[in-house]
């Protein structure tokens, strides 16, 4: 027989789970079903803050979830100012002690979040663990086409080159932090668009926070919203604007 449902909205928040979206009325709600199965029978308390920005469906969608379980806690962002913005509007908002950031395809799957919540617990010297695609010991289900790998290793090649990072892969969408950690690096963060992850990474080794790559298990599901072209220039622009400070 399994367990009843876990409800403790009255508890203090443990796990903050930061997803943002834009254009994603197909994935984001099936994201969201997923964890809120996952995690019913689990013992933390939990709230889920979708970021929605643009003006399509998928607010909506979301919001009409919201009535039913009040761990969802959307914030509608119509201007759609970019990920890097989205993130930090969910952070200003998070009251975990632990806050993690997700892409809304959940390429990381709930189980393998879990387990990086439980490492993080019991690592309690460490302010942040970001989940690599490189990491020797990461399970990629399924890679992403050979185009978007090339540019991804293209790209963190430059920044080491730059010395503007020493971890292996930047970009993958799961990154866990202790709330005081979160809180500090994101009210500092300037970067509205894809480059914000190694503004934050830059920002926590100036600060002296201790940052652990880790590997996870990863399914590329298509249809990234990335733009190798439009976005990935403005990516390098901001990269290159932060050589001023490092």
């Amino acid at each position: 027989m399994n367990p009843l449902p876990v409800t403790r909205y009255s508890l203090p928040v443990f796990l903050s789970i930061i997803i943002p979206a834009r254009n994603e009325a197909h994935r984001l709600p099936k994201t969201i079903e997923r964890l809120q199965d996952f995690f019913q029978y689990h013992p933390w308390s939990l709230e889920i803050i979708p970021v929605i920005q643009g003006t399509d469906e998928t607010a909506s969608l979301i919001c009409e979830l919201a009535k039913k379980d009040p761990r969802i806690k959307p914030i509608i962002d119509p201007q759609g100012r970019g990920k890097g913005r989205a993130v930090r509007s969910g952070i200003e908002q998070a009251h975990g002690d632990i806050i993690l950031f997700i892409d809304a395809d959940l390429s990381v799957p709930p189980h393998c979040l879990a387990h990086l919540v439980e490492q993080f617990q019991s690592t309690p010297s460490c302010d942040a663990l970001i989940g690599s695609r490189q990491h020797p010991q990461s399970k990629i289900t399924h890679p992403q086409p050979w185009h978007r790998r090339f540019v991804s290793r293209a790209f963190n090649f430059f920044l080491r080159s730059q010395r503007l990072t020493k971890f292996r892969d930047t970009q993958c969408g799961c990154k866990l932090f202790r709330r005081e950690a979160a809180k500090m690096l994101f009210s500092y963060s300037m970067i509205n668009g894809f480059a914000f992850d190694i503004e934050i990474l830059l920002l926590a080794k100036n600060f002296g926070y201790k940052v652990t790559e880790v590997p996870v298990e990863w399914a590329d599901e298509g249809h990234s919203h990335f733009g190798i072209l439009s976005d990935g220039m403005q990516a390098l622009e901001d990269v290159w604007n932060l050589t001023e400070y490092h």
